[in-house]
């Protein structure tokens, strides 16, 4: 009998836990929620949950996990989680759209500008990726070329008044 009663107990708490448990997109959804909200690192723990749970959902949730470390500015992780995207879906312009972006921040222009090409070779007609890529190919000539004649000038004209302001106070 007590062994009888021992069974019902855990064929109970199986019943009750599993009325609980959840889906793999019912936590990829709480991830999304949870990430609407900037709560970032409960999101990657329900998008970990829903690979867990569902392995089909592995791709988009890391594609999401790598938003969601880029919301925290953790951008070396964010391309690691775009990586793993990018190895289960190649197809996928966005992730390397993304991946372009985050290596920009992190100053490795000529990977962002290598993987802005692969985003635009997938979508050719996606017009972000493009405008994307000329940001990056835009700041990279701005911080290649030589002063603006104006700005030189601007420059030599505080020297000259400070040098004028101090000469006169000796």
């Amino acid at each position: 009998m007590r062994r009888q009663v021992i069974v019902l107990v855990i064929l109970c708490s199986a019943l009750v836990a599993s009325a609980y448990a959840q889906t793999g997109e019912e936590w990829f959804e709480r991830g999304s929620e949870l990430f609407d909200n900037s709560k970032f690192p409960e999101a990657i723990e329900a998008w970990e949950q829903s690979i867990i749970t569902d392995p089909t959902l592995e791709a988009n949730a890391r594609y999401n996990i790598g938003l969601a470390y880029a919301g925290m500015e953790e951008y070396e992780l964010a391309i690691k989680s775009w990586d793993i995207t990018i190895q289960m879906a190649p197809e996928s312009p966005i992730a390397y759209d993304n991946k372009g972006t985050a290596l920009a921040i992190l100053g490795r222009n000529d990977e962002a500008l290598a993987a802005y090409a692969e985003a635009i070779r997938l979508a050719p007609d996606e017009s972000k990726f493009k405008a994307d890529r000329d940001l990056l190919l835009n700041v990279m000539n701005a911080s290649k070329s030589p002063l603006s004649p104006v700005v030189v000038c601007m420059a030599l004209c505080i020297v000259a008044g400070c040098l004028i302001f101090y000469r006169r106070r000796e």
